[in-house]
């Protein structure tokens, strides 16, 4: 609480500030502020360079305990659309608090439309969440193409709704961005269709909706948002031995040491990825590069 009141005063400073120099920023691009940097690259695809887009989260931060600065809940206040994802740690903690300072910004959720995962749900036919319920929903929507398409729809209407007269040029982007997307969803089905396995192990349980879509099982270390237990650790290993997994993705803003304890132990590789990363196609497609591998039934380089 004594943060954000500091955080408060900060923004009053910031504020006058902004209110001297309202009228020679008036020839800018208007913003738009998202959470992370795949929902930038979302509103790039639908608005090309009309906006000027502000991401909260920076590079390399984790979403689940990051706290945003002076600076950037007055970016958020500068803005006209705040598109956020709607269930990430971040958000539950500070959205409100973003709110209180800037009531004027229209806030608009990602996750509305869509099929929400429970967290830590491992299976494609994990249980919907309504959208009224925010506590252990699966926030990493955007990980599935069929949840990018809602997405983006979401981005496209509510952009046509704020600027009108661009809402001809904004349906056409979309209508390409939802073209490569399905590119992408047919790649990744022909390129998975004949793995022989269908289970993988990740350290933070980031791919729920995208193992949904391909029906594979994700089985994650970090258990309930936390630290595996030992008890847990000796399951994830039994489970890896059992279901010959050989990868362990993990992203870089969690901790490797414990996902290499288990590497060792059932003589596996850990594989980076970066589900945050900006360029959201591209990550796609390299993600499901490193799933065909990951897939694959050698383990210890032999094939079982």
């Amino acid at each position: 609480m004594r943060k954000f009141t500091l955080i408060i005063l900060a923004l009053l400073s910031l504020n006058a500030f902004a209110v001297e120099t309202k009228k020679v920023e008036k020839g800018k691009k208007p913003v738009i502020s998202v959470s992370i940097l795949p929902q930038k690259f979302f509103v790039e695809q639908i608005a090309g360079d009309f906006f000027d887009v502000n991401v909260i989260l920076p590079p390399g931060s984790s979403p689940e305990d990051y706290e945003p600065t002076p600076r950037q809940i007055m970016d958020v206040s500068n803005s006209k659309i705040f598109f956020y994802v709607g269930h990430l740690g971040f958000e539950k903690s500070w959205l409100n608090r973003i709110v209180e300072v800037a009531p004027s910004v229209i806030y608009i959720s990602c996750s509305k439309k869509i099929d929400l995962l429970r967290e830590g749900s491992e299976h494609d036919s994990g249980e919907p969440v309504p959208d009224s319920q925010t506590q252990g929903t699966d926030p990493h929507i955007w990980t599935s193409p069929e949840n990018v398409k809602i997405i983006s729809r979401t981005i496209c209407s509510q952009l046509s709704a704020s600027y009108p007269d661009q809402k001809v040029n904004f349906e056409k982007n979309l209508k390409l961005f939802i073209s490569k997307i399905d590119t992408l969803d047919n790649h990744i089905r022909r390129i998975l269709t004949d793995s022989l396995k269908t289970s993988f192990m990740i350290f933070h349980p980031a791919l729920g909706y995208f193992a949904r879509d391909y029906h594979l099982v994700q089985h994650s270390i970090e258990f309930d948002g936390k630290s595996p237990s030992t008890a847990h650790m000796k399951q994830m290993v039994d489970i890896a031995k059992s279901e010959k997994i050989n990868t362990i993705f993990i992203q870089s803003q969690f901790e490797i040491a414990k996902a290499e304890a288990i590497a060792k132990e059932i003589g596996a590789k850990i594989v980076p990825i970066d589900n945050l990363a900006e360029n959201w196609l591209s990550e796609m497609y390299s993600l499901t590069d490193k799933m065909k591998i990951a897939l694959s039934l050698k383990v210890n380089g032999k094939t079982n």
